[in-house]
């Protein structure tokens, strides 16, 4: 007891630190961890390694239920192919990347074989916060970027489970992973049957929800130690198992607390059980973390947008897959305790995980995006350059409405300008004869080729409120009308405080759209 309350009592010191100096806790965990394996010797602060083991066992298994959970097959419909294209693609291609960086770097087979296997997952844990946090989840990149998340667990996780045969023959390893996709199999029937049965049928109130879900994964974990997996694989698979919707929220609300604990005495537990890096060990871990993003945010942007999403989406992407996963840990883990790998090289693993998930707040952000699709080239050459109009209308973002919107526009005799940051749909407008300008309509040099100030009424149908409000800031003091699409109460008191005109919901949207057009666009005669 008094090992654990040392664990409990750092990690409330790192996450005072956390607040206080508003920095991410994660390192600060580590560190704090690290800082109890230096004090090691002293008795009053002495934690066995036994205890720290479990620990980051325990964590582990929590940490990866809780991301099952978040991983609802439901989110790829429609973009099977987009997802499994990406997936595959950055899960092959990080791994080859790893292992070939890590054969220059002197490591033995089996060693790079590991920190590829380590480099081609990214992390649902920091993928799916942020998400949350910029209320991103159902946008299209989101759920793509979920979906190839989903994929990855899955693909690691039989990695995971072959590593660790290949030393008893490839019969034990074939054996292994027929059990492995057996047990998925059984997560997946759970999933479409049982959970939808329990929620139809049974109405349970907070505790027993939480119990059942317990059950759940006490329940796969158990039978993955059955079939001779590791524990953790029946972990994730219980959280995949209980991920349908409703069940999944619900869920998910009850596990944010118990997640946010035991996330704590996972990391404090890692940096007690790290070694400190060398300078090699730093140099190497800073290449493999250079390799990491970059590969990461070119593969996934170029991948991305072959397969049909914007520029600026397939970017930010690449920014939020940018990082190493939970299940590297993991897998790092089991290959110490099965001794094919060192401590050290654990320590490295771990170096480059947390590294890159404390990273991923920071250069995932908008503004690091913008820059970024600003030196795609198919973005720079398929800017059209518009004549010097006045009098014309906008359209910021072409979506579903933009047909109609144009329409609309052309009857009345209204020249248009539309701004979109979709390659595919400025080569569709260019092919058509309309006006256009590649870019976002948050970013003033597109605004400007537009010529936005000199326009008569600016229509702002961007996927984000946040992008209208910087086109509003642009268009302050213009006589200028500008129309923002909206979705929530509190976003339409933003835009009219900025100055504009809120449509809120899509068939709101069109009305109020109609009639404003009636009131102020009136039609132009009819043409002999």
């Amino acid at each position: 007891m008094t090992a654990i309350a040392i664990l409990l009592l750092a990690a409330a010191i790192a996450f005072g630190l956390s607040k206080f100096l508003r920095l991410p806790s994660i390192p600060l965990l580590l560190l704090a961890g690290a800082g109890l394996n230096a004090l090691a010797g002293y008795a009053a602060v002495e934690v066995p390694q036994e205890l720290i083991r479990d620990m980051i066992e325990i964590g582990l298994a929590v940490l990866v239920f809780a991301a099952g959970v978040e991983l609802s097959p439901r989110r790829m419909r429609g973009r099977a192919r987009a997802v499994t294209i990406l997936a595959v693609v950055q899960f092959l291609a990080l791994g080859l990347a790893g292992g070939l960086t890590a054969i220059w770097l002197g490591y033995e087979w089996t060693t790079a074989l590991y920190i590829g296997c380590a480099l081609s997952a990214s992390s649902t844990l920091v993928v799916v916060r942020q998400l949350q946090q910029r209320r991103q989840m159902f946008e299209p990149y989101g759920r793509l970027v979920l979906g190839v998340l989903l994929l990855q667990d899955i693909f690691i996780v039989l990695i995971m489970v072959a590593l660790l045969k290949v030393p008893e023959g490839w019969l034990t390893v074939i054996h292994s992973l027929a059990n492995a996709v057996a047990l998925g199999f059984l997560a997946v029937a759970f999933h479409r049957w049982v959970v939808p049965f329990v929620v139809k049928r049974m109405k349970l109130d907070d505790e027993e929800l939480m119990l059942g879900a317990l059950a759940v994964l006490f329940a796969f974990s158990a039978m993955a130690s059955l079939l001779n997996l590791p524990f953790l694989v029946g972990a994730f698979l219980a959280g995949f198992a209980i991920s349908a919707f409703p069940m999944n929220g619900l869920v998910r609300g009850m596990l944010g607390s118990l997640s946010g604990f035991f996330l704590a005495l996972f990391f404090i537990s890692v940096g007690a059980f790290l070694t400190f890096p060398d300078w090699q060990m730093l140099g190497h871990g800073l290449i493999f973390i250079a390799v990491l993003i970059v590969v990461t945010v070119l593969l996934v942007a170029v991948v991305a947008e072959v397969v049909g999403y914007s520029s600026r989406a397939a970017v930010e992407a690449g920014l939020l897959l940018s990082q190493t996963s939970e299940f590297s840990l993991l897998l790092a883990l089991t290959g110490v305790a099965s001794g094919q790998i060192s401590g050290e090289l654990f320590s490295l693993i771990a170096l480059i995980t947390v590294s890159t998930m404390a990273l991923t707040p920071f250069i995932s952000r908008e503004s690091v995006a913008l820059r970024l699709v600003k030196w795609h080239p198919r973005y720079r050459s398929g800017e059209g350059a518009c004549e010097v109009m006045a009098g014309h209308a906008v359209v910021l973002g072409y979506g579903r409405a933009g047909p109609r919107t144009l329409h609309a526009l052309k009857e009345r005799g209204i020249d248009v300008v539309v701004v979109d940051e979709d390659a595919g749909v400025i080569r569709h407008l260019i092919a058509q004869g309309i006006p256009c300008v590649q870019g976002n309509g948050s970013d003033v040099r597109t605004l400007e080729l537009a010529h936005c100030r000199e326009a008569k009424v600016v229509f702002c149908s961007m996927r984000r409120t946040r992008d209208a409000q910087r086109a509003l800031e642009y268009l302050k003091d213009c006589p200028t009308e500008t129309i923002v699409r909206v979705f929530e109460p509190f976003e339409a008191d933003e835009v009219v405080a900025a100055g504009g005109h809120p449509v809120q919901t899509a068939h709101a949207a069109s009305a109020q759209f109609l009639d404003w057009v009636e009131v102020n666009l009136p039609k132009a005669a009819s043409r002999p």
